[in-house]
């Protein structure tokens, strides 16, 4: 029963997950291929050896035996498959290589660029659909004890009014500035009872992963946003907007007040009292027991009665949310570019910031236990990380065959065939090396927790 649980909560997931990026990347190359007039002999979900398919006219849509990326095969150019038949003959029209430069940069890019736009797709379309979540606070509720924000000397219920002399009207506000920042020093500007207090961190001994251990997090009321089916607590019959005031005998002035009683009482009847549009009435919901992982690792349960913190929805028209969805796949983008400058100055360690497989089999598994839209957001997330991997200037990958493309144009004629074969097997070995690398990061990183 493990297994098939294990099966259920990690594999189908990730399979999911990487199966819509590696389509929808490899059918970017594909469409500009058919769009320029260039023969596609194999779509491929993963890299050879071959295992299964169909041959539908020219093209062999296949699954292959690797399953970490995909690879669409073109008449005349030298890819993952290696194979080099009659690339010393006169190329053919239908051939990659007798496109123009333009075309092979087009057809070349488009995997990145479907990527850039599923991301854009998703993050704009939940935006438009859902509105614009935004948590109506900038009062801190929870200072974690050892974390970054504590060693500044930053306390419950003191308010951000200012992050490098930007206004915060809500913590999205906060979060956006701060992530904005990292790696720059940082002034806050803090409201503390009517004293204004200016609070300077420092990134001269942190690192990007130090964001884990900031420790900070808005004052939420204990009021009900969204409510998960066959949970206690729509069972019970509340509603989105729901105020809970008090449990027991327990006032309840924030949501850590709440979950703190919920999560230790699991299967334990509670009186809930509870504050409708202004009409107060109680309610008994017992905590549903869920088994969770603690930090050490160990096997635990905690209660649950299904209900997520309230957000507000600023309603954004079609094209806005396309633009919010833009800027936000650009700051990502930004966001990885920022991390791999760091790990290329040593500021940060590889061991320690790149993640596999694995690492997000498990953070795919964990997402999709809590909610499917965040699996899809996680999907557009992971859409623009594999934007930027592919758009890198490393053999094997779309950013090599594209310096390879611009060289050549540059010349005016080809490079020798002898050459880029070389290239294409370094890259490939540089590729395995780096999965073996990132396969034993996650796998030490697992034990050592």
């Amino acid at each position: 029963m493990a297994i098939f649980n294990f099966i259920g909560d990690y594999i189908f997931p990730i399979i999911i997950v990487l199966g819509v990026l590696v389509f929808v990347h490899e059918l970017g190359h594909f469409l500009a291929a058919k769009l320029f007039g260039v023969r596609v002999e194999r779509f491929s979900i993963g890299f050879p050896p071959r295992m299964f398919g169909v041959q539908v006219g020219e093209t062999d849509y296949c699954i292959s035996a690797v399953p970490l990326g995909g690879y669409v095969k073109l008449t005349g150019m030298i890819d993952e498959s290696m194979d080099t038949e009659n690339l010393n003959e006169e190329p053919k029209p239908y051939e990659f290589r007798a496109k123009p430069t333009y075309q092979q940069v087009i057809i070349i890019t488009a995997g990145v660029i479907m990527n850039f736009l599923l991301a854009v797709g998703i993050l704009g379309g939940m935006i438009w659909m859902q509105g614009e979540p935004i948590t109506p606070t900038t009062t801190v509720g929870i200072v974690v004890e050892g974390g970054i924000a504590d060693s500044l000397g930053v306390q419950v219920n003191d308010k951000f009014l200012e992050i490098n002399g930007v206004q915060t009207n809500n913590w999205q506000d906060v979060s956006q500035l701060f992530i904005e920042n990292v790696g720059n020093e940082t002034h806050f500007k803090i409201d503390r009872g009517g004293e204004i207090k200016n609070i300077l961190l420092s990134w001269d001994n942190l690192q990007l992963n130090d964001l884990e251990r900031l420790g900070v997090g808005p004052l939420m009321l204990a009021k009900v946003g969204e409510l998960s089916p066959s949970f206690p607590a729509m069972e019970a019959g509340l509603q989105r907007g729901d105020q809970i005031v008090a449990i027991n005998d327990s006032a309840i002035h924030s949501w850590n007040d709440m979950t703190d009683i919920i999560y230790n009482n699991a299967d334990v009847p509670l009186f809930f009292s509870i504050v409708r549009d202004g009409e107060p009435f109680m309610v008994e919901i017992t905590p549903k027991a869920v088994p969770v992982q603690t930090s050490e690792g160990e096997e635990s349960t905690r209660g649950i009665i299904g209900i997520g913190p309230y957000m507000e929805h600023k309603a954004v028209d079609f094209f806005p949310a396309m633009g919010k969805g833009v800027e936000r796949a650009l700051f990502m983008g930004q966001l990885n570019i920022k991390g791999f400058g760091r790990i290329l100055s040593g500021k940060d360690s590889a061991q320690e910031s790149l993640a596999g497989p694995i690492a997000i089999a498990k953070m795919a598994g964990d997402v999709a236990k809590q909610d499917l839209l965040n699996l899809i957001q996680l999907i557009a997330y992971l859409s623009v990380v594999l934007a930027f991997i592919n758009i890198l200037p490393i053999p094997a990958l779309d950013g090599g065959h594209l310096v390879i493309i611009l060289i050549e144009g540059i010349r005016r004629k080809p490079l020798p065939l002898r050459a880029k074969m070389m290239v294409q097997q370094i890259g490939m070995v540089f590729l395995l090396l780096l999965i073996i690398f990132v396969f034993y990061n996650d796998i030490a990183r697992e034990i050592a927790r």
